[in-house]
Formats: C-alpha cells, sequence, structure tokens
C-alpha cells in the first residue's frame, strides 16, 4: 500500500468521522421540541406534544379508524391496527424530525416536526 493509499484511506475515514459527528449532533439537538402531527385520510386531527405528554394510548376509533397510538418516553408509535399487513406496527418509536409512520388501509399518517 502507497503513501497516496494510506493518504486516501485516512481522507475517507476523517469525513465519515464529520458525518457521523453531524449527524448525532442533529439527533441530539433534534428532540428537544418535538409534535408529533396525527392525520387521516390528509386532514390533520390532532397535534401532540412529545416532550410534555406522558405515556399515553391514544384511540383513533372517535375517527373511524381501528388505529391506536402510544405515546411512551417522549416517542409515539402505532401500537395497533386493523390493517392486514402490519407494516405500521413495525415502523417502532418515532421522536424527531423527519420522521413518520404511516398505515395505509386506514389512511392514517404520523408526522414528526420541530419546534
Amino acid at each position: 500500500m502507497g503513501k497516496r493509499d494510506k493518504q486516501i484511506i485516512i481522507g475517507i475515514a476523517a469525513v465519515a468521522l464529520l458525518m457521523m459527528g453531524i449527524l448525532f449532533f442533529m439527533e441530539k439537538n433534534s428532540g428537544s421540541s418535538s409534535t408529533a402531527i396525527v392525520s387521516i385520510d390528509g386532514k390533520e386531527v390532532m397535534q401532540l406534544d412529545l416532550q410534555n405528554s406522558n405515556n399515553q394510548i391514544i384511540d383513533l376509533k372517535e375517527y373511524g379508524v381501528n388505529v391506536v397510538l402510544e405515546i411512551k418516553d417522549h416517542q409515539i408509535r402505532f401500537l395497533s391496527s386493523d390493517c392486514p399487513d402490519q407494516v405500521c406496527i413495525h415502523f417502532g418509536l418515532i421522536d424527531h424530525e423527519p420522521q413518520s409512520a404511516v398505515c395505509m388501509p386506514n389512511r392514517v399518517a404520523v408526522t414528526i416536526v420541530g419546534s
């Protein structure tokens, strides 16, 4: 391995470390005031301030969909849904912009927006 090859490898490693540092800094600061916007069929039905919300279960039956959301440790997720594939359940917990989770069969979207 020549001198030039070593310089290229060191340069790539430095750029990778810089990118990781930037992503870590952005993620650490992005959760400071996150709001979850819940939409059904493209219409916003509620906004939830995740940083000031207690752990809770939110049933969306009153909006005509069999979907249950859970806020836990200032994060939100689909807890249950009557959709056949259950992809929305596997999104897991989300808590910072630009994350979102969607249940396509029920037309329910949860989108995180910052301050």
